[in-house]
């Protein structure tokens, strides 16, 4: 009797269980990631939204950091994040509005009661807008970081 070879896969190729396996976990990348980009969750870096690396930096110039600060009635004082399901504006929104709400600091009343409507039991008495500047040289931070006020908002309790 003459032996058979046993039959084999080819080198290298994947079985059935790879084939899925590598199919699932893309879906679920691709699914993340077009979740972080369409609810622009700035939080989910590097997921989160891509845009911000759209546009190249000056090597020599600033990075600004927006913030968000609420005054509560009671005396608090706390840095608010600024998401969509927070006050209705994320950080980049901020940014992009930001001569707008300089010319009419009121509409901040929209986002106090965002907040407000969100985290039942507060009372935001002011809300500030700003920023932290940090210099940049050969693309490097240099020197200290300034803070600085961008606009105050006191609403009707303050």
């Amino acid at each position: 009797m003459q032996d058979r070879p046993t039959e084999r896969p080819p080198a290298g190729g994947l079985g059935r269980f790879g084939i899925v396996l590598r199919l699932t976990v893309t879906a679920v990348f691709l699914g993340i990631l077009l979740t972080a980009q369409l609810g622009r969750h700035d939080d989910w870096f590097p997921l989160g939204m891509l845009g911000q690396y759209g546009v190249a930096r000056d090597p020599d110039g600033v990075v600004l950091d927006t913030y968000l600060v609420g005054r509560f009635a009671d005396g608090r004082i706390e840095r608010i994040e600024m998401r969509a399901d927070t006050v209705g504006m994320t950080r980049v929104e901020m940014e992009v509005a930001l001569p707008e709400l300089e010319q009419d600091p009121s509409r901040l009343a929209l986002l106090e009661a965002t907040y407000e409507a969100q985290h039942p039991g507060t009372d935001l008495a002011a809300l500030e807008i700003r920023q932290q500047v940090h210099r940049l040289r050969d693309g490097a931070q240099h020197g200290p970081v300034e803070d600085r006020l961008v606009l105050a908002w006191t609403g009707e309790t303050g």
